[in-house]
C-alpha cells in the first residue's frame, strides 16, 4: 500500500524547487517586484583627513519605502577614538525634516576603520534631498578620559566626504537647541 505524504512536506519541497532562497547580488537589483531593493556601492574614502577622521557614505540600499546607507569612519587622528556619535537628519525637498537617526562608532584605533548603517523608513532614497550630519556632543577621543559635553566639539575632528548617493551637509551647532531636540 502507498504512503501518504504530509501536505507540509509537499509545500516545503515546492518552495525548494521554486528557488525562494536566492542570494542577492552585491550591486544592482536584489530581487524583483514591488519590494525589490537596489544596492549601489563604491569603495569607502579613507584618505584625505590630514589629522582628522574621515566619514564616508559609500553604500545605498534603495527600496520602495525604505532607504539604508552604509558608512565607514576611518581614524586618521594620531590617537584612538573611544566613542563618537553623529546625528543624521534626513530632509525632503523644500527643507522639510523627515527623520533623525543617531549612530555611534566605538573603539577605533589610529589608522583603523569601522562600518555602520543608518536606516530611514517610510520613504525611498530618491525622496531624500539631503542629510544634515550633526554632533550631539558625545565623543571620547585620545587621552581625554571624559566625554565631550559640548555639541560641535566632535564633528570638528571629522572630514565628511562628498558622495554621489545623497548630499551630506556637516552642521556644527549654532548654539541653543537643535531642530531635532524636543522641547522640555
Amino acid at each position: 500500500m502507498g504512503r501518504i505524504v504530509p501536505p507540509l512536506y509537499l509545500a516545503l519541497c515546492a518552495l525548494i524547487l521554486i528557488g525562494c532562497a536566492k542570494i542577492p547580488p552585491e550591486d544592482g537589483e536584489a530581487g524583483q517586484g514591488p519590494s525589490a531593493v537596489r544596492v549601489d556601492s563604491m569603495d569607502a574614502v579613507t584618505d584625505g583627513g590630514s589629522g582628522r577622521a574621515v566619514l564616508s557614505l559609500h553604500k545605498r540600499y534603495a527600496g520602495v519605502d525604505t532607504c539604508r546607507f552604509g558608512l565607514t569612519l576611518t581614524n586618521r587622528l594620531p590617537y584612538k577614538i573611544t566613542n563618537i556619535a553623529f546625528r543624521f537628519n534626513a530632509y525632503l525637498e523644500g527643507d522639510v525634516f523627515h527623520q533623525s537617526v543617531l549612530r555611534n562608532f566605538f573603539e577605533i584605533h589610529a589608522e583603523a576603520k569601522q562600518y555602520r548603517e543608518i536606516d530611514f523608513s517610510g520613504l525611498s532614497c530618491d525622496k531624500i534631498s539631503h542629510i544634515e550630519v550633526t554632533d550631539p556632543g558625545r565623543c571620547t577621543l585620545g587621552t581625554l578620559k571624559r566625554p565631550s559635553s559640548r555639541p560641535g566639539d566632535c564633528i570638528r575632528q571629522v572630514r565628511i566626504v562628498e558622495t554621489p548617493y545623497v548630499k551630506l551637509i556637516p552642521k556644527p551647532p549654532q548654539g541653543g537647541r537643535s531642530r531635532t531636540e524636543p522641547r522640555r
